[in-house]
């Protein structure tokens, strides 16, 4: 399982300048279109990428294991195929965490930079920025869990297109459930609204949490049984 994991980090770390560069651009260029909308907008930047990170990471490692051939020498090197699953998920939860760690600390720096009365980042600015970007992290990689099985089993330019068409309607529904008319999104609301109570948006972020967590057991062990069955 270690070696299986440090060599995705090996190819993570080939990849990282130029995902960690897109993520800047698109930092930057959300956080100076919101920076008028106050502490709000401030942290756009911040779970802009946070969102981003683990669906460009993923892309990544699989436009890799396509263009490389290194999906089918990786499948003859003495590494089981359900550690070679396990540690494509986990470099990609490493990666997105680290990401999303520079994207609200970054977010948190440059707050005073940013904001019209100059005032320093409070405890509250940092606990929801940090909250936000974690949550942002979460749901994004709860849609990797759902894609990752379709690229291990379609390749990469495949599942690219079948994961286009899940995240647009995973995207139709997350509209559906946040419309004004929709119970759900008066509730979620209601506890997010301008003054969110702190504890209650860590019960959310840990429901979150627990969710997705529940989704990466689901997804691996799915991906492992297709992994095994694929002939390479």
């Amino acid at each position: 399982m270690k070696r299986a994991f440090m060599s995705e980090l090996a190819i993570v770390r080939t990849l990282a300048p130029s995902i960690a560069g897109v993520g800047l651009f698109i930092f930057v260029v959300l956080t100076l279109a919101n920076a008028s909308d106050g502490d709000s907008g401030m942290s756009a930047g911040a779970c802009a990428v946070s969102a981003m990170s683990p669906i460009m990471v993923m892309s990544s490692l699989a436009g890799f294991d396509n263009q490389n051939g290194w999906e089918r020498y990786r499948a003859t090197l003495p590494i089981s195929r359900k550690d070679i699953i396990c540690a494509r998920y986990l470099s990609i939860i490493a990666f997105s965490a680290v990401m999303t760690c520079a994207a609200a600390l970054l977010s948190i720096i440059t707050f005073p930079f940013f904001d019209h009365m100059g005032m320093p980042s409070t405890g509250q600015i940092v606990f929801e920025t940090t909250i936000a970007s974690a949550a942002s992290m979460l749901i994004s990689l709860m849609m990797v869990f759902l894609a990752q099985p379709l690229f291990f089993r379609f390749g990469h330019m495949e599942a690219l297109r079948f994961s286009v068409g899940l995240f647009a309607l995973l995207g139709c529904l997350a509209m559906a459930t946040l419309s004004s008319s929709n119970p759900i999104s008066n509730w979620l609301m209601s506890i997010t609204g301008a003054n969110p109570d702190p504890a209650v948006l860590g019960c959310l972020c840990a429901g979150i949490a627990v969710l997705a967590l529940v989704l990466f057991a689901l997804s691996c062990a799915i991906s492992t049984k297709v992994y095994r069955a694929r002939d390479l």
